[in-house]
Order: C-alpha cells, then structure tokens, then sequence
C-alpha cells in the first residue's frame, strides 16, 4: 500500500466522526476546500449532489477522502499536524535522567530521526514496529516531541477483504522543564492489535527502550500511587475545589473487594465514603453530644479509614470540575498496570485535548514535587 492507500482506510477504519468533522472544518478554515462555488476563491469546490443542486455539509467521511483525492499533500499535512494535538485514551509518565538536547540534535543530523521543519520533509515515515521505526521530530515551547508512526495491519473476522493497513501514531512528549516524558497513544480496535496479549505493555516498554537508546537517557518509573493518594489527601470537599475523586477501587486486607463511583452526581460525593463523610459533619452536635454518639462516630471515621487509606486502591478516577457537565475531564489512574511496574493514565470521552492532557500532566508534577519535598 501507497502512504496515500494507508490514510485512507484509517480514516474509513478509525476515525471518529468529531474527528473527521474537525479536520474537514480546518480544511475550510485554511481555504483548502471549499462548500460553496465561488470564482473568487482560489479552493477547488470538490463537492456536489451530481443533480445542481445547492450541496449542504456533512462533514463525514466521505468529504475527508473527497478532500484527500483532490487536495492529498495538503490533507495529509494536516493529519499529521493534528496527530500532534489529537486527544489521546492513554498515557504513561516517566521521569528523565540525563540531557537529551545535544543527542537529540545528532540523532537529527544523523538521520536517526526526521524534523519536520526541514526542506525535505514530506511525510512521517512508516514502520511495522518500533525497533525499526524512525520517529518525526517538532519542537513546541519547551517540548519536544516525538512521533512514532506505526504501519499496522489486522484481520476482520470475514472470509474475504479482511485484511486492514493503518496508521497507529505514538508521541512522546519531552519536557525540559520538568524532565518527564510522557507517552500517548490510542485505543486499537481488537481486529488491529490481532487481540494480541499485552499489546499497549509491549508498545510502552519498546518505545521507552527505542528513546533511551536514541538520545543516551535513563527513563525511571513514576509511582503514582503514593502521589495520588496525596492529592487526595489535599483536596477540600468544598465545591470550589478544581479536582474530585470520581471513583475508586478497593480492596480491603480481608479479601473483599468494592467499587464506588459518583455516576453523574453533580456534586461529585463518592458513595458510602462521601455520604458518612457529609453526616459526620452535618451532625456534629448529635455525635458530640454524649459517651455512645461519641463513640458511633468513631466507629464510622474507622470505616472511613479503612476504606480511604488502609485498603490497596488497584485504580482511581479523579475528575477536574468543569460548569459544562460534558466538559468534565475524567482521568483514571490504573496503578501497576497489568503487572507491570509503571501506571496508565486512562482518559475519558473526547475532551482531553493535547492543551488539557498537558495541564493534567503539569498538575501530577506539581503534586509530585510538594509529596517529595513532604518526604524529605
């Protein structure tokens, strides 16, 4: 298959239908195409009814591969553009030890990876699997960013044309200010990955040892755990607080395990926990007020206790409160993912833009540094 063959059926096979519509809406905006016929405009008017009559936008699929087949170097620049600031379902966070600033600009000249600010720059290269793959490089503030572009190819469960080629990008996000990379990567449909045991595990630890071998650096696992159980810690449960604890697992010493989650409470109270919270402080005079009440409340702060802080929390989900309830941003900390000594940063829905990821990511570290500096 030709790059051009591939984009396309990542479009047809992957992309999501806000996706789709956000690219065409770019396209227009840049005055690559065009919905409306006009002699003034320099854009190709690339689509029709076939009868005369006045086209009205859609915005789907096949605009974005009409658009492909007219304009191709222009809307493949934009997706590549895009795969850089597209929201991501994972990430995994390490820390850095070591400057990558001069092996990164060797790694360039030597071929080993491709800016995409020189002359010939095209497109993102290619490759069936990590060891081999020679990632894109922009620099955005003080990040630099690495694309992997993955060249996967699935099976659907059908007898004939089964087989599916697409692109699975991978970026890693180098931060010179806090000296963490930060991967990001997509969902694979099932048929993509071959249902392929470990299939996101094998791709963090290849690029975390592909990165490590490019620019000379030691990558360290963060364990979120004891940081996310500080956040918790720290937050008020007054409304005004910008992070909430949206759900949880546990599971206590004992063996039994329970899982609460908030749904769509408005108020984001954790079940069980939240509601003997708001008792023992809306009652305080009743638990106050003699030997036995006293003794009921410490009865239920132990429940509180065991539950908060004794019990192992396998995952949690903290939310950063939004007045727009589809705005709400949903992250879920999977701690000791699958075994494995590093945790999964899970997001929720499809507002998790790259600027929002990275606000998430600032925030972890911030927390991280006041934990550390608690510790000392």
């Amino acid at each position: 298959m030709t790059y051009r063959q591939v984009i396309e059926t990542t479009i047809k096979e992957v992309y999501p239908i806000y996706l789709v519509k956000n690219l065409l809406k770019k396209l227009e905006a840049r005055n690559i195409i065009s919905y409306k016929e006009d002699s003034l405009l320099d854009t190709p008017y690339v689509f029709s009814n076939g009868d005369g009559s006045k086209y009205h936008p859609k915005y789907d699929k096949d605009e974005l591969l009409t658009a492909l087949s007219h304009k191709e170097a222009d809307v493949i620049s934009l997706i590549q553009e895009f795969e850089y600031d597209s929201p991501y379902s994972y990430s995994v966070l390490f820390q850095v030890n070591g400057n990558w600033t001069d092996t990164l600009s060797a790694a360039i000249e030597e071929g080993h990876i491709n800016s995409t600010t020189a002359e010939n720059f095209t497109n993102d290269s290619l490759s069936a699997g990590i060891l081999n793959c020679k990632p894109s490089h922009k620099k955005v503030g003080n990040i630099d960013i690495l694309k992997f572009s993955l060249h996967l190819v699935g099976y659907l469960p059908q007898e004939t044309d089964n087989r599916r080629e697409i692109v699975y990008p991978i970026i890693c996000l180098l931060n010179n200010d806090t000296n963490m990379l930060e991967i990001r990567f997509e969902k694979a449909k099932g048929y993509i990955s071959n249902r392929e045991d470990g299939f996101y595990i094998k791709k963090v630890q290849e690029i975390h040892n592909k990165i490590e071998e490019l620019l000379g650096i030691e990558l360290v696992v963060i364990n979120l755990s004891p940081i996310v159980k500080y956040i918790k810690e720290t937050l008020n449960d007054d409304e005004e607080t910008e992070v909430a604890v949206s759900a949880q697992a546990l599971e206590y010493h004992t063996g039994s395990k329970a899982i609460l989650d908030t749904g769509n409470n408005d108020n984001m109270i954790l079940p069980l926990i939240g509601n003997l919270k708001d008792i023992l402080v809306n009652y305080d005079d009743l638990f106050n007020s003699n030997r036995e009440t006293i003794e009921i409340r410490e009865l239920l702060e132990d429940i509180i206790l065991e539950a908060e802080y004794l019990s192992d929390h396998p995952w949690i989900t903290l939310a950063w409160k939004n007045e727009v309830k589809s705005k709400v941003l949903k992250v879920k900390f999977l701690f000791n993912y699958q075994g494995q000594d590093f945790s999964v940063l899970q997001y929720y829905g499809n507002n998790a833009d790259s600027e929002r990821m990275s606000y998430v990511t600032q925030f972890i570290f911030d927390n991280k540094q006041k934990f550390e500096s608690q510790t000392e």
